[in-house]
């Protein structure tokens, strides 16, 4: 899979953008305070430079000397059809981002320093880009540590701020539990195999099940996928929104990328559980995603929880995919990992086009609450315009990126229960895509409560009657990102190309041009027509039937109020008691008055729920952490010297006999 000549030009591609980088890491490490104008032109360089490099840089290897190896695994950077798709991710998505935060991070400026935000903006870029290029288990785990510490510094760059302390301490946790996963799981894959290199990995059987698990787990839990997900609806809110951008539309993807290194692309673990296994965890995490979606009001919150269901979606695509690799069927194979190739692509186009909506929003009003906004569509004409499409893109609507790529996960599990192995298989696939279909309505229903709460209707606060359109550099990262939504729908035949390349590294040719029939184009031309169409007939029916004013009800009360109007939790309240018994879902409703039972003076509505995966799971095993590691502080932290250097004693004596006996 690796076996390419080595060539120069990744290696001057990759010099070239990593010295843009770290010019942005040296600057913002000596200039705290830096202009984030004076940053953004190297950081938008590096962005583009890697772009470059994904058009024009060859199959091939890039080797730093001998001196510079990591033990005895070499510093090899690899390039390949499949890092080369999540290297174009990474750039199309960096230069959005690198734009909008030029001009949001000035309002941050006198709680943040802003060069160590850029730096460690930098680093991200760095880390994730090694990550997806990285030959071997050492190069792997040492980007993947740099890429954690770093997202962990950005989370917390407001740390004045008790609430983020704590949330970047979550986090922090869940990465050093993920790198803990993965850490056993490549030295069992290296003690089977003698090599840190994946190329030479190739376990079969019952020997892979084990490293294999172990790995999902840690990529699992930096995915945020179902039942690992705690850390991700906490540090998106915590975190500056570029950061929840990349981090949400890129950084959390190095794990699917990974998955499909080890799982799908290559043979490094091959077993039968495997395809299963991230089926099912893909479903789950792709409905409890969107139905904690829904129950949302802080509106980071709420997209956080759409990138649990978008991972669970793509987690189903390389779940169908193992499932026609194990059991010969190429087309579902094929159209398995095509379509969560695909929909990685498409989500981090759009989630990100999301997040930075979701910036402005906050950059102009200091809310995030969807109960005190509403009416920002006449204040924030483009933003609110973005926002409706990206809105469109994550719920699948045609003809944008997100209909494109869930429509070739349909195709995916039409093939399963047409050709599947068995009755189970096919009644299966025929179960997916009403699982799919389900999870598709839930998310139109969440979206349409936060466009219609957040940007119709009438302002519920002052912050939202003042607010006024942001800058043009951030408009102009939120209209990239949703233009790319709308080509990238209209492009899939020219997509099946590159995705085409990855399906050829497992040895296949590629069948995906033939399987996507879809005629774009005409599809969304017939669409527009359509709505051109209807605009007409209702600008008819208005001229023959004209509108007239009159008094609410006729009862005296004039205008309606905010009010009178629907809230987040009024518009979810039907759906959110239809699944109300998973998160014990309640209403209560607080009168006042004189005569508060029948005239009530005031009346005040408030939900509650509960989540039963953290409270049950996960805060009393915190809890028992805390308690365990606190008595072997108390043993070990004894403040006796002689003690320390015996237990330094020990355990050097204890790494060295298994040294001589390996």
């Amino acid at each position: 899979m690796f076996g390419f000549e080595l060539t120069s030009q990744p290696g001057l591609w990759l010099s070239i953008t990593l010295t843009a980088w770290l010019l942005v890491v040296l600057v913002g490490t000596l200039r705290r305070n830096s202009s984030g104008y004076l940053l953004a032109v190297p950081a938008l360089a590096g962005c583009l430079l890697v772009l470059v490099a994904v058009f024009t840089s060859r199959n091939g290897m890039f080797q730093l000397p001998h001196f510079l190896h990591l033990g005895d695994a070499p510093f090899r950077l690899v390039i390949d059809p499949l890092s080369r798709w999540f290297l174009g991710i990474i750039a199309v998505v960096g230069v959005p981002v690198v734009l909008f935060s030029s001009g949001y991070l000035h309002h941050l400026r006198k709680r943040v320093a802003l060069g160590y935000v850029w730096a460690a903006l930098a680093v991200l870029f760095i880390s994730m880009c090694a990550v997806v290029l990285a030959g071997n288990a050492m190069l792997f785990l040492v980007a993947w540590e740099c890429m954690a510490f770093s997202s962990f510094v950005l989370v917390a760059a407001d740390h004045g701020n008790r609430d983020i302390r704590r949330a970047a301490l979550i986090y922090l946790g869940a990465t050093r539990t993920g790198t803990a996963f993965l850490m056993a799981g490549f030295l069992w894959a290296h003690q089977l195999t003698g090599s840190w290199e994946f190329a030479q990995w190739a376990l079969t059987g019952a020997s892979a099940l084990g490293p294999a698990l172990l790995i999902l787990v840690g990529l699992a839990t930096k995915a945020g996928s179902w039942p690992f997900h705690l850390w991700l609806p906490i540090a998106h809110p915590a975190a500056p929104t570029p950061v929840s951008a990349i981090m949400s539309g890129v950084m959390i993807k190095t794990a699917i990328y990974a998955m499909a290194r080890f799982f799908v692309v290559g043979d490094a673990f091959v077993h039968p559980a495997l395809g299963p296994v991230i089926l099912l965890l893909g479903a789950v995490s792709a409905f409890w995603g969107v139905i904690f979606a829904l129950l949302q009001h802080d509106l980071k919150r709420l997209l956080a929880y759409h990138s649990v269901e978008n991972i669970g979606i793509i987690m189903m695509g390389l779940g169908i995919s193992l499932l026609g690799k194990q059991h010969h069927l190429p087309i579902l194979q094929q159209l398995g990992l095509a379509a969560a190739l695909f929909h990685t692509l498409n989500h981090a186009v759009f989630k990100s086009l999301l997040f930075l909506g979701a910036g402005a929003i906050d950059a102009r009003t200091h809310l995030r609450d969807i109960e005190k906004l509403g009416g920002l569509i006449r204040r924030m004409p483009w933003t609110a315009g973005a926002f409706i499409v990206g809105s469109a893109a994550i719920c699948a609507l045609p003809p944008l990126n997100g209909f494109a790529s869930e429509w070739v996960l349909y195709q995916g599990f039409f093939e399963l229960a047409k050709g599947g192995a068995s009755v189970a298989m096919r009644l299966g696939g025929l179960l997916l895509m009403g699982w799919l279909g389900l999870i598709g309505a839930l998310a139109i229903a969440c979206f349409v409560k936060a466009v219609g709460v957040v940007f119709l209707g009438n302002p519920r606060s002052q912050e939202a009657e003042n607010a006024k359109e942001v800058g043009q550099s951030m408009v102009t990262a939120q209209w990239y990102l949703a233009a790319l939504c709308l080509l990238i729908g209209l492009s899939v035949p020219a997509l099946m190309r590159p995705l085409g390349d990855v399906v050829a590294m497992t040895g296949q040719s590629s069948l995906l041009a033939a399987a996507w029939s879809l005629p774009m184009l005409p599809l969304a031309v017939a669409l527009l027509l359509g709505l051109v169409a209807v605009s007409l007939w209702i600008r008819q029916l208005q001229k023959l039937h004209p509108e007239r004013r009159f008094i609410t009800w006729e009862c005296g009360f004039g205008e309606l109020g905010p009010r009178t109007q629907y809230t987040a939790s009024s518009f979810a309240q039907p759906i959110s008691r239809l699944f109300g018994k998973l998160y014990s879902y309640s209403l209560e409703v607080q009168r006042g008055g004189e005569n508060k039972q029948l005239f009530a003076e005031t009346v005040q509505a408030e939900t509650h729920h509960e989540a039963h995966l953290e409270t049950h799971l996960y805060v009393p095993l915190i809890k028992s952490i805390q308690r365990i590691s606190e008595k072997l502080i108390m043993r070990i932290q004894a403040g006796s010297i002689h003690q320390y250097l015996l237990t330094m004693a020990l355990v050097l004596a204890l790494l060295l006999w298994i040294g001589l006996n390996r």
